[in-house]
């Protein structure tokens, strides 16, 4: 919202809330009291809607990640073989069961976890 248009509906709403307020003061009828009163009513109502004017804009914030992932070493491509035969293993041998690796030899049909080496 314009801030110009919050300041105004501020210094209204302040107007309003200090004649109210003298009014509740000097009153000596009760018209004065219920005039006085709704002027500080409408004050606050004035000052409710600014602050929620202004609590409903938010703030965007645009930030920018650079990130650049690398390993501990050098990546080379390893052939796999097979345990049991000695067998080339490819990519279409290895299926994921239970959350495991699990490879099956075309050659031989052995079937084995694939367990990865640690890097130490």
């Amino acid at each position: 919202m314009n801030k110009v248009l919050m300041v105004v509906l501020v210094f209204v709403a302040l107007a309003f809330l200090f004649a109210g307020g003298l009014l509740l003061l000097g009153a000596m009828e009760t018209m004065d009291y219920a005039v006085g009163g709704a002027m500080v009513a409408i004050a606050l109502v004035l000052l409710i809607i600014t602050w929620r004017l202004q609590a409903g804009s938010p703030t965007v914030v645009q930030q920018t990640f650079n990130v650049q992932l690398g390993g501990s070493g050098q990546f080379q491509e390893k052939r796999m073989s097979c345990r049991s035969c000695g067998a080339p293993i490819e990519q279409k041998d290895i299926k994921v069961v239970q959350g495991g690796l699990m490879v099956t030899c075309p050659y031989c049909n052995a079937v084995y976890a694939l367990e990865e080496a640690p890097k130490w």
